[in-house]
């Protein structure tokens, strides 16, 4: 006699739905390695990486509503890999209306290998002309080809320069005290 085993996984996965789940979660909420997840569900890098991936890609990238309601974009480009023959980097769109209003965080909209105006040209050009029209703002760094792609591609969006650098989490700017050198504020003696 068999089981019934596909609420707990997918048929023939490797790993169960809740196990992919905290996989998922490890890795966008928690900032975990690959390799920590693996070693965390017992299965090998490669399982986990390749089940983390295709989850990532169904829950995620293959979301039609992921770019419902986009007002404000935010472009920026990281490096996604060091290598010897210098640095790959990718453009990164982001979804920013929670941020201006105050009700959440930025949501991911995207990523596209590359640091070019072509690569963000592109990804624009491939979205509806409808959700192009819907585009209000665009902020971005100091890279001239993302506003000449902003201006050619979304001709009635403002494009802000974004004034903050970003930082790692937990890295904080100095307070006005530290900038100036000494270790706290100045004393302020008691009237008498």
């Amino acid at each position: 006699m068999r089981q019934d085993t596909q609420r707990a996984a997918e048929p023939r996965a490797k790993l169960s739905r809740r196990g992919l789940r905290w996989a998922l979660e490890g890795i966008v909420v928690g900032h975990l390695t690959v390799a920590r997840v693996a070693d965390g569900l017992g299965v090998a890098w490669n399982t986990a990486n390749d089940a983390v991936l295709a989850e990532g890609q169904r829950v995620l990238i293959d979301d039609p509503g992921r770019f419902a309601g986009v007002q404000v974009l935010g472009v920026d480009e990281r490096v996604w890999r060091h290598t010897r023959r210098g640095d790959k980097y990718v453009t990164v769109i982001i979804d920013l209306p929670r941020v201006r209003d105050g009700t959440g965080p930025a949501w991911l909209l995207d990523m596209v290998e590359g640091r070019s105006k072509q690569a963000f040209k592109t990804w624009l050009a491939e979205r509806d002309p409808a959700w192009r029209d819907a585009v209000d703002v665009v902020t971005m760094d100091g890279f001239t080809g993302f506003k000449i792609a902003t201006t050619e591609e979304l001709p009635d969006a403002t494009a802000v320069m974004d004034p903050y650098p970003r930082r790692a989490p937990g890295r904080r700017r100095p307070g006005r005290f530290r900038r100036r050198g000494s270790a706290g504020p100045a004393r302020t003696p008691r009237p008498q």
